[in-house]
């Protein structure tokens, strides 16, 4: 089932020359997206009798847009992958999803060549040069009807990642549940600034291409990009993570006319504070919207601006076809304004963890997905969002995964103890803070130092801990079980805007 695909080869040849693709200076149509989807399909397919199961490692977009196309086409599997990452988490993630092939930019050469296996194939983004042909495939193969064309790896894990299967006719059922709350048409422009990797960047990527409208692709955020993209090519609608809505807050909140050509802006990732939405939605000049959801689920709940007034507080009502519930922690409904777990049912649900029947089980409960998330439900049956369930730190709309940092600072023998946490902060939402408990004897500053040097070496770069913190002992429950809840509270409580020097770096440019 090449559904994805096809929906897009229906808009290419019906908007053949319209520009669906803007990345840089570079602008390209649809005719050359799907062109250059289809020679990917013929020169992937050539003597395989295998379905195709390939990772992405790519940065640029016509690159990542147009393999996923010739995946899709070819009903195969799509893992695109965070080229932050280590060259052995590279490769932990594919081989957690059975990966036969790598298609890489050269620009990973480098990071290729340390994690190369006999087991695998690689290729470069460079591989088709030259290559015109564009054969008749067959559009139903052996291995038809699969539901893992796309692959969505939890981020930063150095063990076992959770890879989210997601089928082609659910991410076309996401992209039109976004047209359709958003009432976005052709003739839109569609700003993107996420990268391929995260869930986020796919919504954005499909829900253009899929309908004809053109796509806006920022590589690297800074405001004054984001600013400048926006105005020079009238962009119409965003989803923006939070982290990007604070860098842009002076921007969005100043009335300058630089972005009245957008006529909604979404918020994501995760919440905003209370103040600063509530002056989104009264000054921002278009709709303004905060969206709550999961990669499992897709959007789950919607604050529109007609409700904002009287709820601005919570995070909005179940979109349609969705439904909600508050549940304790033996899995019964709680009432209304009781804090328990999020849980949601939606028919965009994702298919399952790759190869971990075992975590999609215990994501379940009569059809819902558990969140990992605590909020409540009131009496309209708006959700509030409260904190997180899971250990899970989401920095700059990544979620990063505690356990994976603690276990590399716990390989220096200096360190009996550590709790890594997150910070709240103005500009990625949350900051990575590590708390350690040294050997006595140790010189806290060398300690440091060597600490920072091994998350270097260990770390992708959005794992590395901000800051580090060195004390006597780790704070415990009454029943003997670290409590992290104490430590964000002192942390959050010392937090002298740690990021102000990166904030003003941002909007300088």
């Amino acid at each position: 089932m090449t559904y994805l695909y096809d929906l897009f080869r229906d808009q290419a040849q019906h908007f053949a020359q319209k520009t669906a693709l803007i990345s840089g200076d570079a602008r390209y149509s649809y005719e050359t997206l799907l062109r250059q989807a289809d020679r990917w399909a013929t020169y992937l397919f050539a003597g395989q009798q295998k379905r195709p199961r390939i990772a992405l490692l790519t940065e640029d977009p016509f690159h990542s847009i147009s393999l996923s196309l010739a995946i899709a086409r070819l009903d195969g599997a799509c893992v695109p992958t965070n080229p932050q990452l280590l060259p052995e988490q590279l490769l932990a993630c594919w081989q957690a999803t059975d990966v036969d092939r790598v298609i890489y930019e050269p620009a990973f050469e480098r990071k290729i060549r340390a994690c190369d296996r006999g087991d695998m194939e690689f290729l470069t983004t460079d591989e088709i040069t030259g290559y015109e042909e564009e054969g008749d495939l067959d559009t139903v193969f052996p291995w038809s009807d699969q539901k893992d064309f796309l692959i969505t790896l939890s981020s930063g894990s150095t063990g076992a990642p959770k890879p989210i299967m997601l089928s082609q006719e659910v991410k076309v059922a996401r992209a039109r549940q976004t047209w359709d709350l958003y009432q976005l048409t052709s003739d839109d422009v569609v700003l993107c600034a996420s990268p391929y990797f995260h869930s986020l960047g796919q919504r954005l990527v499909y829900v253009p291409l899929l309908m004809g409208a053109t796509l806006v692709h920022l590589s690297r955020f800074t405001p004054k990009k984001w600013l400048d993209l926006v105005e020079e090519n009238r962009v119409s609608f965003v989803i923006g993570v939070s982290s990007h809505l604070y860098t842009l807050k002076d921007y969005l909140l100043d009335g300058s006319g630089r972005i009245d050509s957008l006529k909604i802006i979404v918020t994501s990732s995760a919440p905003i504070d209370v103040d600063f939405k509530g002056r989104l939605f009264r000054t921002v000049g278009c709709r303004f919207h905060e969206i709550y959801g999961a990669t499992e689920v897709a959007i789950a709940t919607d604050l529109a601006p007609e409700y904002a007034g009287e709820k601005y507080a919570t995070v909005g009502f179940p979109c349609k076809g969705v439904g909600v519930r508050i549940l304790d922690d033996a899995g019964n409904e709680l009432s209304y304004n009781a804090i328990g777990e999020i849980a949601v049912k939606t028919p965009l649900s994702f298919e399952g963890y790759y190869g971990r029947s075992d975590l999609t089980r215990a994501a379940m409960k009569d059809g819902y997905f558990l969140t990992g998330d605590l909020g409540s439900l009131d009496e309209d049956g708006f959700l509030s969002y409260v904190s997180r369930k899971k250990d899970i730190i989401i920095s700059g709309g990544i979620n990063i995964y505690p356990g994976d940092i603690e276990k590399v600072l716990l390989g220096q023998p200096a360190i009996k103890e550590v709790a890594v946490i997150g910070v709240d902060d103005r500009l990625l939402g949350e900051v990575v803070v590590a708390v350690c408990v040294a050997d006595r004897e140790e010189n806290v500053d060398n300690m440091e130092r060597e600490l920072r040097g091994v998350a270097d070496r260990h770390l992708a770069p959005f794992q590395r801990p901000l800051k580090y913190f060195f004390v006597d002992n780790l704070p415990l429950t009454h029943s003997g079980k670290l409590s992290k809840q104490s430590l964000r509270e002192k942390y959050n409580a010392m937090n002298e805007d740690w990021t102000l020097a990166l904030r003003m770096m941002l909007r300088g440019e």
